[in-house]
């Protein structure tokens, strides 16, 4: 008993051309998820250095006084970085403080003034 005979592909310069290309565009998907796992791993890490050296690496200041008008009403605080913006309400307007929390100094203050129709 002899085995039963298996058919040749044919094997032109066609289809030899197309086993290649498969080949290699195998291995760029493979090189693609390799590459996208290793930017979310590198982006992961970044971040939660950034975040704890941004606010470890600055030293923060024992105590901020801020001063604000009598009867002043803060309505928002927002922390970026190593900066502090108060956002107040007072008799005399609405003004906003942005304070570095390095040194505890204003760094400046916005006045909200409405404007003046021409």
């Amino acid at each position: 008993m002899s085995e039963p005979a298996i058919p040749k592909m044919p094997d032109g310069p066609g289809v030899r051309a197309l086993k290649i290309a498969v080949v290699v565009m195998g291995i760029m998907i493979v090189l693609g998820v390799l590459t996208v796992i290793g930017r979310i791993v590198y982006l992961a890490n970044q971040r939660s250095t950034q975040g704890a050296s941004a606010v470890g690496s600055a030293r923060l200041a024992a105590v901020i006084k801020l001063a604000t008008p009598a009867g002043a009403n803060v309505r928002q605080v927002t922390l970026s970085g190593d900066r502090l913006a108060v956002h107040y309400d007072s008799a005399v307007g609405t003004a906003i403080a942005i304070v570095d929390l390095a040194s505890g100094a204003v760094i400046t203050r916005l006045e909200l003034v409405p404007e003046v129709p021409r």
